[in-house]
């Protein structure tokens, strides 16, 4: 049997040290994913504080600029349907984005889609209605 001489074990020497600016650094550096900060978020309570943390998000958001394509909106035969672009876990089910909150009548046109928001025109209201149709939201 052989012994190390002078030093600290493999594990002691790997590891990072205490510091949040650093681990900040480290995470901001992920990928712009819907699934990226929900998993990390996952690990442990510190990197749960430092990704939920208002001005961490801010700070994502600036260095990745462009968020990702999730999908797209469509009318097809007189619905609007969701079509989602990326592979799982980022896939969004199309069931995710429900209109009918926005509007009392199937009959509904959509006009555009720019930063998350929806233009739809509600025939039977004879109104435009903007509209976020993300799960998270809380309504028009």
């Amino acid at each position: 049997m052989t012994r190390r001489s002078g030093g600290t074990s493999p594990a002691a020497a790997a590891s990072l040290p205490d510091d949040d600016d650093m681990l900040r650094e480290i995470l901001i550096r992920l990928p712009p994913r819907p699934s990226s900060l929900p998993r990390v978020s996952a690990v442990c309570r510190r990197w749960r504080g430092i990704v939920t943390d208002a001005k961490f998000l801010r700070s994502f958001r600036v260095h990745h600029r462009n968020p990702p394509l999730l999908g797209v909106f469509q009318n097809i035969n007189g619905a609007i349907v969701f079509t989602p672009l990326l592979d799982r876990p980022d896939r969004i089910h199309p069931q995710r984005f429900d209109f009918r909150r926005y509007s009392s009548s199937s009959r509904c046109a959509l006009f555009d889609c720019r930063h998350g928001r929806v233009l739809l025109e509600d025939f039977d209201q004879d109104e435009l209605v903007v509209c976020d149709p993300s799960p998270a939201s809380s309504g028009a």
